[in-house]
């Protein structure tokens, strides 16, 4: 993949505020398809100081833009553009910050905050550094009640394809080792520390029975994970499978601080192809939710959380 560093597009370059696509860089290695950029230019007529990033190779990038007194970063491709978010800088809404600081979860640092623009999946998104670690903090705000619910992930973006061929090559040549598996739907995961994941689901036809499952990549190309239980992240297909835990994954619970006094809502094992793979669900009181999942070391391979506001 080209090198994820941002691709400036030089303001100086800029004839008309309509033209953007007199904007896009001289150096070929670098260039941004001109159809790429006619599709900011058809939503954002006035944009200016466009920045693009890749974020799936030549197929999907994240753009940065100036248009009349706001800016805005949003999901682009060659007929779209998605999870676009208006960037607000007057600070971080207190009726977030002030019930968030109350919970456990209350000594992080938000910043970054953006509200949903058009074709998004979230109201308000924000970065969100919670014991040197940084999540994507997703916020619907209030609800009518007073209430309102937080989630965060190390995924700033999660992109769903239905084409194999928009993944990398690793994962055709994993499910080609499974004569009789076929591919489904995937998901890239691109997280904040510029790494991803690959989780893919497919079916296994066996003697005319199918049966789902479900592959967690690194972006080494290395399978950490694999599973029969879930037709979708985060979506099993039956309750828990283990009487207990093994003693590894007990251990990082019980020294999660901000998990104490946690009790299990899932505990599913797979066991396919030689390789153990764990998903294990936790809450505290009524109050947050953590979904984990573990390879055959017990590495956290990812960790989601969603908690209350009152």
């Amino acid at each position: 993949m080209k090198s994820l560093a941002l691709i400036l597009i030089a303001a100086l370059a800029l004839t008309g505020c309509n033209d953007l696509k007199d904007l896009r860089p001289i150096d070929p290695a670098t260039q941004i398809p001109e159809k790429v950029v006619n599709v900011v230019k058809a939503k954002f007529p006035k944009g200016e100081d466009l920045v693009f990033k890749p974020i799936l190779e030549d197929k999907i990038w994240e753009v940065k833009l100036k248009s009349e007194a706001d800016r805005y970063t949003s999901l682009v491709d060659y007929g779209k553009m998605w999870e676009t978010f208006k960037i607000m800088p007057d600070g971080i809404p207190s009726a977030l910050q002030t019930p968030l600081q109350k919970t456990a979860f209350g000594d992080g640092t938000l910043s970054g905050y953006t509200q949903g623009y058009f074709a998004t999946t979230s109201n308000n998104k924000l970065l969100y550094n919670y014991k040197n670690e940084n999540y994507s903090l997703e916020w619907g705000g209030v609800f009518p009640n007073g209430v309102s619910s937080a989630t965060f992930d190390p995924s700033l973006y999660r992109i769903t394809t239905y084409e194999i061929a928009d993944l990398p090559a690793f994962v055709k040549d994993t499910i080609k080792t499974f004569p009789k598996a076929t591919f489904v739907v995937g998901y890239t995961w691109v997280r904040l520390d510029g790494s991803r994941r690959y989780y893919v689901t497919g079916k296994l036809n066996e003697g005319g029975m199918y049966d789902q499952f479900a592959m967690f990549f690194d972006d080494k190309g290395k399978l950490r994970w694999m599973s029969n239980l879930f037709t979708q992240p985060g979506v099993p297909v039956m309750s828990s499978n283990l009487e207990s835990v093994p003693a590894e994954i007990k251990q990082y619970l019980d020294s999660t601080p901000e998990l104490a006094g946690y009790q299990y809502e899932r505990k599913l094992k797979s066991y396919i192809n030689g390789l153990d793979s764990y998903y294990i669900v936790v809450t505290v009181g009524s109050v947050s939710r953590c979904e984990l999942y573990f390879d055959k070391d017990f590495n956290v391979l990812n960790k989601k959380y969603t908690v209350l506001l009152y």
